[in-house]
Formats: structure tokens, sequence, C-alpha cells
């Protein structure tokens, strides 16, 4: 992949990015001179960066972590985001199997890969013990001593890798009666992660989509039983097939948590666009393609760079919920969970975090000057310690769903 200088900066724009090492010569723009190929960076390489990326539902065999973990470390990212599996590790009452977490949290550490916990799902095992899946009731009565002693165990055993724990996988909100249950839910785990590490961050919500109705009430009932100290940042996941339209909501959401705490700060906790057509889940109606999916994926991580909130892009590699697959991968999967190839959205991801790590400090209110009649572009700049600068900039009101690529502007500042 090749970028170019244009003017006085460096433009870093997302057709820039996306472009493949198997893609026959760089698209350079007239008057434009080409830089070079970006070099991926390993995430042991990169002292810090906003990115995190979704290696979920190894709790329930939807991937395998031994067949995809060499793409982990390479692709740059800092942080993945996993399952904790009650009902995977403790198939017999009292008894837990560590061997699947041990082979994952330890191995993602030593690539420069911190795990940030999501703490679900159930255990049938136990009468009351909550639902497998996505949507499922949180344990309850009885069971709920049996998830208290599993979350125990499982923060003892990892804390000194873990340091960041969510609590539950979009519960539902809708009514009060449901927020104020998972509240009471989300405190009494969050207090039992707290008291084996004091030191843990506790993620809330994981609110499917983004309302700021729906995490007031949450919020509403945590401060009514004086416990927002428990809470570090909430989480949500923002699907929508043009990544720009949230940003609105997400402003919102913002200004509804800092009236609760201002401490308390937003991360993008899932979020990702499938990579054909006749999916499964969020945004597969969508006549999506490998090249829209990886422009989604920048103008996503792009996005929520430019205005200061952790990133995650799901998910590294295709999952096969028993009959149905979810194409949001990075990497994509045979039959067999197997990799296949690394799609666009791997090498368009992996360049991104070898440029926009945390040497680069975002330029406040950047001021550019526009082309004639051009409205709709997102223009955001960052510079390094030697005050050299990158442009980032795309149209924000067109989506990514479709061929053919949605078209890029750059000029001088």
């Amino acid at each position: 992949m090749r970028c170019h200088r244009a003017f006085s900066f460096v433009v870093a724009v997302l057709a820039c990015l996306s472009v493949q090492a198997q893609v026959v010569g760089p698209v350079v723009p007239q008057g434009h001179e080409s830089l070079g190929r970006v070099a991926p960076r390993h995430a042991r390489d990169i002292a810090g960066s906003n990115w995190s990326v979704g290696a979920e539902t190894m709790d329930r065999d939807y991937t395998v972590y031994a067949n995809w973990k060499d793409y982990l470390g390479p692709l740059g990212v800092q942080i993945a985001r996993i399952q904790s599996g009650w009902a995977k590790t403790e198939k017999t009452p009292g008894v837990y199997d560590w061997a699947w977490l041990d082979e994952i949290i330890p191995d993602m550490a030593a690539q420069g890969v911190t795990p940030w916990v999501n703490l679900s799902y159930g255990n049938p095992i136990y009468t009351g013990g909550g639902g497998t899946g996505l949507g499922a009731a949180m344990p309850s009565g009885a069971a709920l001593d049996k998830w208290d002693a599993f979350a125990a165990a499982m923060v003892n055993r990892y804390k000194a890798t873990v340091k960041s724990w969510e609590i539950w996988n979009e519960p539902k909100l809708a009514t009060t009666t449901n927020a104020d249950a998972y509240g009471a839910f989300l405190i009494r785990t969050a207090e039992v992660v707290r008291a084996q590490d004091p030191t843990a961050g506790i993620i809330a919500v994981a609110q499917a989509g983004v309302s700021s109705t729906e995490m007031s009430r949450v919020l509403t009932y945590v401060r009514g039983q004086g416990k927002l100290n428990l809470i570090d940042e909430v989480s949500y996941h923002p699907y929508a097939s043009n990544p720009d339209s949230v940003y609105s909501s997400v402003g919102s959401l913002r200004s509804t948590v800092n009236g609760f705490d201002p401490r308390i700060t937003l991360r993008q906790g899932e979020n990702g666009a499938p990579s054909k057509q006749g999916g499964f889940g969020a945004l597969s109606g969508e006549p999506w393609s490998e090249t829209t999916q990886a422009k989604w994926a920048l103008r996503r991580m792009l996005g929520d760079l430019a205005r200061d909130i952790p990133s995650n892009i799901f998910s590294i590699i295709d999952m096969k919920y028993d009959s149905k697959w979810n194409d949001k991968g990075l990497i994509d999967a045979n039959e067999d969970l197997t990799v296949n190839h690394t799609k666009i959205a791997y090498s368009s991801v992996q360049n991104l975090t070898s440029i926009f790590d945390n040497t680069l400090t975002r330029i406040a209110n950047y001021a550019s000057t526009p082309p004639n009649n051009v409205t709709d572009l997102s223009v955001f700049g960052y510079q390094n310690a030697e005050g050299l600068q990158a442009i980032t900039l795309w149209k924000r009101d067109t989506k990514t769903t479709g061929d053919p690529p949605t078209p890029f502007y750059h000029w001088h500042g």
C-alpha cells in the first residue's frame, strides 16, 4: 500500500489506507508523489493506541483461537474483547475447567494484546442460570450465588493480565423494570470483581445501539443505590450502514453520561460490517463486499478517533453460529473454522494501526477549506511530535455499501 504527499501535509485518505498489496500499482492522484509502502507493525512494537478488536464467541466455539491466533499480534491492535464463557468453563457444578481460557489469555498477552473480558453469558446447569447467547436472560435466584463464585474465581485467576471487566452483553433495557434488573446485576457483579481486584476497571451496559434513554435508565438506578463509583466506562454498539450517521446520538450519549458523572467515559465496544450478502447478524441485509466492508471499518475507526472514543472493530474472523455465518470477520473462515484468507479489511485495519497510534495528537477544531460546493466532508487533522500533520477525510453523508467505492477528496489545508 502506498500513500502520497499533498502540499505540506501527509494525507491519510481512506482510499489510500484500503489498498492491498495484491492490487497492481498504487493509485496516486495527479500532482502527488508516492512516499512508499506502509510497513505493518506488530502490537508489541506499538507503545499505545485507540484500537481494539472483537474476539468474541470462542465461549460457544463459533471460532477457534488456535486457528487464527497468529493473525492477532500482526494486526497491530493492543486490546481484544473476549467473553467469559461460564457454561464452557463450569460444565459440572463447582468444577472449573480453565484450559480453554489458559490457552487464550496468556498467549494474547505475549503477543502484546491485553484481553478485556465481557462477563457473560449464563449457565444452564443451574436453575435460573440464564441463557448462553445474545438476548439471553441474566442469572437469577439461587443461581446468582453460583454466578458470583464463577466471576470471583475468574477475576482472581486472570487479574494479573486482565485489567477491564465488562458486565454482560447487550442487556434488555427497553423498560425501567429491565434497566433496574440490569442495574442490580451490574452492581452485584462489579462488587464481586472489585473484591478480587480493587484496581479493576469496570465497563458497564454494553448496550445495543446508541440510546441516551436506555443509558439514563441504568445510570439512574445505579445512582439511586449510591454506586456510580463502581463504573469507569460505559460501552455501546452503534451498528449503522453509514458509520457517520450515529455521531449525533453519540454526542447526546456523552452528554447524558456526563450529567451523571463526568468521570465515566465512553467506549465503542462492538462494531463491524459484513463482507458479503446473505449472512447473519446486524447489517446483513445490505449489499456488502470485501471492499465496502474495509471502507466501513476505516470510517468507523477514524470517526471514533476524531472524537476521542476508544474504538473496537468486530470481529477478527468470521463466526459460524450453528448453521449461520456472521461474516463481519477481518479474516474469512472455512467451513471447519480454519483460516481461508485475510480480507481487504484486515490489511486496511493493519495499515491504520501502523499509522494512527498515540504518537499522533488530534488537532482540536482543525480548520480547512473544502473545494467549492463540497459540504458533506468529515475532515480531521493530527500531528506528531515534529509537527508533521496527517489529515483524514471522507464523504460523511455517503453509505459505504455497494460499489463503486465512495469518492474521496483532499486539498491544501
